[in-house]
């Protein structure tokens, strides 16, 4: 028995690493022209692997993020670089100064343009005008344990009964307001990683006109923690607005994603994957 594990050996060594060398980084920001050597052109979001061989041209620039460390790297233009697990190094041998990200480690990206998860409410009575159109959060993750949900008015509503509940059906929270959108209270705060529906019924002067329901959940505690770490401040570089899009996504917060992809395409307007992204 012995002796057949030792003949597995070498196959189960060299498993090990076509994993290791498939780590690598991912791309946060690219322009001008960025070769991957023998593949073609880099991308945005491009996922490079280590043992890698990039061509960055004179004028164009590189921004790459290792997600299993929290290291980002900038490649300059006019050179040649080789990928590794210890990071990017030019190709006479000289490592590229790594910046530390203010988390760790990141979720692997599988961000896919074009296939974000779309709105779907449930509305009861006959009237489009007499419907509360729910906005947000619909079919995503909210990144925060005290999330604003926000509805369309409805002409004849003076105010809305909003119910917000566990998938259980336990109530959560419940409130009347004549505002289209309200925050959760600190005293009625959600539990991350748990899943909600909210219902929002328009009320008329004399009864209720309609309502609408939805349902959207809470990110991970760990989630949470991290994209709060990660919010890009006023003068943040375009790559760490691109890698706080993609964590979001990959959190399932598709609604605030999708806002940043926007705003994204609109600064990079000839990115063909920020345009999908944003559709």
């Amino acid at each position: 028995m012995t002796h057949k594990l030792w003949k597995l050996l070498p196959f189960v060594v060299a498993l090990f690493t076509v994993r290791i060398a498939m780590a690598g980084v991912m791309v946060t920001e690219v322009t001008g022209k960025v070769e991957l050597v023998g593949k073609g052109p880099v991308s945005l979001l491009a996922q490079i692997p280590d043992g890698s061989k990039l061509q960055v041209a004179a004028g164009a620039n590189l921004v790459v993020v290792d997600m299993s460390s929290g290291r980002e790297f900038a490649l300059a233009g006019g050179n040649t670089y080789l990928t590794s697990a210890a990071g990017p190094k030019t190709a006479d041998g000289k490592a590229v100064a790594a910046k530390s990200l203010p988390v760790n480690s990141l979720k692997e990206v599988r961000v896919a343009p074009g296939k974000l998860a779309q709105a779907t409410l449930v509305m009861r009575g006959l009237q489009a005008d007499r419907l509360p159109v729910l906005l947000t959060p619909i079919r995503t993750a909210v990144v925060t344990v005290l999330p604003a949900l926000q509805w369309e008015a409805v002409v004849a509503a003076t105010s809305y009964r909003l119910e917000l509940t566990k998938l259980d059906g336990s109530l959560s929270w419940e409130t009347t307001t004549t505002q289209t959108g309200v925050t959760v209270p600190q005293s009625h705060s959600l539990e991350p990683g748990e899943r909600y529906s909210w219902r929002v019924a328009a009320i008329g002067q004399s009864a209720k006109l309609s309502d609408s329901s939805g349902r959207f959940s809470v990110a991970s505690k760990e989630s949470i923690e991290n994209l709060n770490l990660l919010v890009p401040g006023p003068d943040a570089s375009f790559g760490r607005k691109v890698l706080y899009a993609t964590q979001l996504q990959e959190a399932g917060a598709v609604q605030q994603a999708k806002e940043l992809w926007k705003t994204l395409a609109s600064e990079r307007p000839e990115d063909q994957t920020l345009a999908e992204l944003a559709k």
